[in-house]
């Protein structure tokens, strides 16, 4: 058995724009974020893996009411991306004008990117690929 992912380690990998999942070494699964437990054979087996960044958006929606750190940035789309390794991950949306709901189409293919935040904290996003 590997070590115990962390929510602290998903995390540094994305501030270093190196997005990683993690993946069960008995059947294949890949897991975003990471758990300690495969969600298809229960294996704790799992390793770190990378991911090809590409993927599919399959919802979002527009926030217009954010929290304190991203006040300034609303309106602004979080998207659920299913990523071509069969797991899904929720993200911010880049590329899409927040004002034109309308024109954001479900199932178009999106690339990994990231949100640089006023904050300093850099966060996984997707945009149109």
């Amino acid at each position: 058995m590997s070590d115990k992912p962390t929510l602290a380690q998903y995390q540094q990998f994305i501030r270093e724009e190196n997005f990683k999942a993690y993946k069960c070494v008995d059947c294949g699964m890949v897991i975003a974020p990471p758990n300690g437990t495969c969600y298809g054979c229960g294996s704790t087996n799992m390793e770190w893996t990378d991911v090809s960044g590409k993927g599919k958006l399959i919802s979002f929606t527009v926030i217009h009411i954010a929290s304190e750190e991203f006040q300034a940035e609303a309106p602004y789309y979080i998207g659920i991306v299913e990523l071509e390794e069969g797991t899904r991950v929720t993200s911010r949306l880049k590329g899409f004008d927040s004002e034109k709901p309308e024109d954001v189409t479900l199932g178009i293919p999106v690339l990994i990117d990231y949100e640089h935040a006023a904050s300093g904290n850099v966060y996984l996003a997707f945009k149109p690929a």
